[in-house]
């Protein structure tokens, strides 16, 4: 399954919460080695969702609430740039971006960060 906009608001969204911002891009895991995980990130009014591409029984779904997020920016590099968040006590990472909207993205989940504290 790809993830796309529409089946984030059929089976992951709350009648509460409608989306501000998507990207396509791959979020940086840990599965015996350091790999990059293919799927959509979307900002709503109370959270931050990853929804990887998957297989059935391959799912992955990672939730950040805006209260843990402490902090989240843009890195450029020389080709490719990253945004990375710091969530709790971890560092998430996400690149390989294929959209132009990953400003927007960082600005609304600021936004958001700010509206929750």
């Amino acid at each position: 399954m790809r993830a796309d906009v529409a089946y984030v608001k059929a089976c992951v969204l709350t009648d509460r919460e409608s989306i501000q911002v998507s990207m396509r891009c791959a979020m940086k895991i840990f599965i015996y080695r350091q790999v990059y995980r293919p799927g959509m990130l979307v900002a709503t009014e109370q959270r931050l969702i990853f929804l990887a591409d998957s297989t059935r029984g391959n799912e992955l779904m990672e939730s950040f609430e805006y209260k843990d997020i402490k902090e989240i920016r843009k890195k450029r590099g020389l080709i490719n740039s990253q945004i990375v968040l710091r969530h709790k006590n971890d560092i998430v990472k996400f690149s390989r971006i294929l959209t132009d909207n990953d400003e927007r993205l960082v600005k609304v989940v600021r936004e958001m960060m700010l509206k929750i504290c």
